[in-house]
């Protein structure tokens, strides 16, 4: 019963952030419609008074941008995802509101700080012992950086459809608890709803000579 709880929770989580990406994208369609809208202001007002104008106009553009950031950010959960929106939010405030030069060097800290994070501190690194758990919908591409793995990017686009391909491969059913193996890492299912996979576990392999 408090599973079944646990899972229609995260799956109404997981329908709040679809709708909240919906609502993002339509703004960012609306704002990128009224970029038009600055040409025209800018032909109109004379050359030495575009300055302010055109700081405007960049600014509005590097919101939109970092809008559609927030879209991936909220679609494929990943620590990369997280740390180029907010590349992206500094970028903006360095080259909109940056005043002086220590605003300047303060941002150049901060983006030089999130490369040091995204380096050191990779979320594989530190999760892959006991295992991940990600969306089934992820990226193959996205489940590699997280997992710090090497799976196969042509088996499929999502690692749901890898799991899928698998199972059908070996003719096993897939359920709750099914392992499989591939590359470097064992992916167990651990949810379901019907005979759809919702979330599965990535757990590296460990090599012979790390085990001793």
């Amino acid at each position: 019963m408090k599973g079944n709880v646990s899972e229609k929770i995260a799956r109404g989580v997981f329908f709040l952030e679809a709708a909240l990406a919906i609502f993002i994208i339509a703004g960012v369609v609306i704002g990128f419609v009224d970029l038009f809208r600055y040409f025209k202001i800018i032909y109109n007002t004379p050359p030495m008074e575009t300055f302010y104008i055109l700081q405007t106009f960049l600014g509005h553009t590097l919101t939109l941008v970092i809008g559609l950031e927030l879209v991936i950010m909220l679609v494929r959960h990943t620590p990369s995802s997280v740390i180029e929106v907010l590349l992206y939010a500094i970028a903006r405030k360095m080259i909109i509101e940056s005043r002086t030069m220590l605003d300047i060097l303060l941002g150049i800290l901060a983006i030089a700080g999130l490369f040091v994070i995204n380096k050191i501190f990779t979320a594989g690194n530190i999760f892959v012992p006991e295992g991940i758990v990600v969306s089934a919908n992820m990226l193959i591409k996205d489940v590699n950086e997280l997992a710090d793995a090497n799976i196969p990017e042509d088996l499929g686009d999502t690692i749901g459809s890898v799991v899928d391909r698998l199972c059908t491969e070996q003719q096993v059913k897939p359920n709750v608890g099914t392992i499989l193996h591939i590359a470097d890492v064992d992916i167990s299912i651990l949810s379901m709803e019907e005979d759809l996979i919702k979330q599965l576990k990535i757990t590296k392999t460990r090599k012979k000579d790390d085990a001793l």
